[in-house]
């Protein structure tokens, strides 16, 4: 009997320990080590970081980054990926070592329409670089029959480097919408249009405007113009629903009409259009949209073919003060004091502070 008392004071003694303990940690204490555990945390005392607040630009961060947001930038044109490689056709393989070739040289893409707003959002000691497709064919962007991209597509190949840590999912696509062959309508595939159209907006690219049927502005009729510029700019905004918006477009051919103006807004009938810019096909690297040098409705691009990429690169390596680098802060344009004249000076009016070093 006296045993048992013995065994019963220490189960008793034991449990009200327990409960004494349990009731001092939830008081006095922080969670239990079980609690702990389960969370992950590693140090329960420690507090949240803060996150640090953004510092403005300055004259010597400027120059430590070597920043120059006068400089030029690449906006490449490319048409069909696929097999042969030819003028108008970038293979597969290529259009891979372009991409990494891009980012290793310090390229990180964006819209057409960030470089034409000036919205240019890109890391410190980065350069922006456009991507712009042309006329929609299905290389571009085609889906197999499974449901996947192709991985040997321009959007497959550019989203598998998103996925690698590679590349940003930006580029411009500049769409048709009655042509023959009709695989070069929205990028063939007439059942998935929509779905692809709405894609890639969600992914961050953009899409523009060819005209309807690859028209001839040069020699087309002004109403016949007009009424394509409207009735592509709303036809897209209705297929990517959500309030998209159609900014830009390119220039079938590169034939401008004789009025600059009508690619800018027009009328027809009761739909209203607007596009903040247009692109030509050849001309080389675009001023910086901060330059006085920079025109809207009239930016150059260089058509990616043969090694004419590595070429463009290497001319910024040889002449690097030709080069946009950015400060990292959208809200100031810095660069050197002195830049090359073929630079242009800096706009009047640019919204924000400027930064010279």
């Amino acid at each position: 009997m006296r045993t048992d008392k013995i065994i019963r004071f220490f189960i008793g003694a034991f449990v009200v320990g327990s409960l004494l303990g349990l009731v001092g940690g939830l008081v006095f204490g922080g969670p239990s080590s079980a609690e702990t555990a389960k969370r992950g945390d590693t140090d329960a005392t420690a507090p949240e970081a803060e996150p640090a607040e953004a510092q403005p630009m300055t004259p010597e961060k400027a120059r430590a980054i070597g920043a120059n947001e006068l400089g030029m930038i690449m906006v490449l044109e490319y048409h069909k990926i696929g097999r042969p490689s030819t003028e108008w056709t970038r293979t597969p393989e290529d259009f891979r070592a372009d991409i990494a070739l891009l980012w290793d040289e310090g390229y990180y893409p964006i819209n057409l329409r960030d470089l034409a707003t000036g919205n240019i959002e890109v890391p410190a000691g980065k350069t922006p670089v456009v991507l712009t497709f042309d006329d929609s064919s299905p290389g571009q962007y085609r889906l197999l029959d499974e449901g996947s991209i192709d991985p040997d597509s321009a959007v497959g190949i550019m989203q598998a480097a998103v996925r690698a840590g590679r590349w940003v999912s930006r580029a411009s696509f500049y769409v048709l919408l009655d042509v023959r062959p009709s695989d070069h309508v929205l990028f063939g595939q007439p059942d998935y249009q929509t779905e692809k159209v709405r894609n890639l907006v969600s992914w961050g690219y953009e899409i523009g405007s060819h005209t309807v049927t690859h028209l001839n502005l040069k020699e087309a009729s002004r109403d016949e113009s007009v009424k394509q510029l409207a009735v592509s700019q709303a036809t897209i905004e209705k297929m990517v629903g959500s309030g998209y918006s159609v900014d830009t477009m390119s220039v079938p051919f590169g034939a401008y009409p004789e009025d600059d103006a009508i690619l800018a807004s027009g009328t027809h009938e009761d739909v209203t259009y607007r596009y903040l810019a247009a692109l030509e096909v050849t001309g080389g690297s675009s001023p910086s949209p901060y330059s006085t040098e920079f025109e809207a409705l009239h930016i150059p691009r260089i058509v990616v073919d043969g090694a004419s990429l590595r070429a463009a690169v290497q001319r910024f390596k040889d002449n690097p003060r030709l080069r946009y680098v950015s400060d990292g802060d959208p809200s100031a344009v810095s660069f050197p004091a002195e830049v090359p004249d073929e630079l242009g000076t800096a706009l009047a009016d640019l919204g924000r502070p400027t930064i010279t070093y």
